[in-house]
């Protein structure tokens, strides 16, 4: 095992310790979701294959879901974001070579575009998934939409 692998199953195993045993004892009230388990797929090596990035992200999900008693729906949100981060990272790029994007290299605009979309996804489906009644559409975008501003801004403050 090379270093930079080493150091993405350091990153797996504390974001995930992070998330089990610190954020999912957070309560901030019914609106609010500290989700920082999220971050391992965003900011994984670029150079990874498709299949890889999804197999992870579906690894992560996975694994939230085991150690919190959730019952796959950590795992189809991140599986989805997994599957749309390389056509982000396509598209934020200014040039041909994909960097992942970080706030002292590329505009804080880009950086936050490809965080904030991606966390937005993740969460609309989580949320969307877990409470699973169409009447309840009001309360699901505003849940994702409060999470997401907390996580965004979370993830930003992480990674400066």
């Amino acid at each position: 095992m090379n270093r930079e692998q080493l150091a993405v199953v350091v990153n797996f195993v504390i974001l995930l310790a992070l998330q089990i045993f610190v954020c999912n004892a957070l309560y901030l009230g019914i609106y609010f979701n500290v989700l920082i388990y999220p971050m391992f797929i965003l900011f994984m090596p670029v150079h990874y294959s498709k299949s890889v990035v999804l197999f992870l992200s579906a690894l992560t999900g996975f694994s939230v879901d085991l150690l919190s008693g959730d019952l796959g729906l950590h795992m189809a949100a991140c599986t989805a974001i997994g599957y749309l981060r390389p056509y982000m990272l396509k598209r934020i790029s200014n040039n041909d070579q994909i960097e992942l994007p970080s706030i002292g290299r590329v505009h804080v605009e880009q950086y936050f575009t490809y965080t904030g979309i991606l966390i937005l996804l993740h969460h609309l489906i989580l949320f969307a998934l877990e409470t699973f009644e169409f009447k309840e559409t009001p309360f699901i975008l505003t849940r994702t939409l409060l999470s997401a501003c907390l996580n965004i801004l979370l993830i930003g403050f992480v990674r400066m």
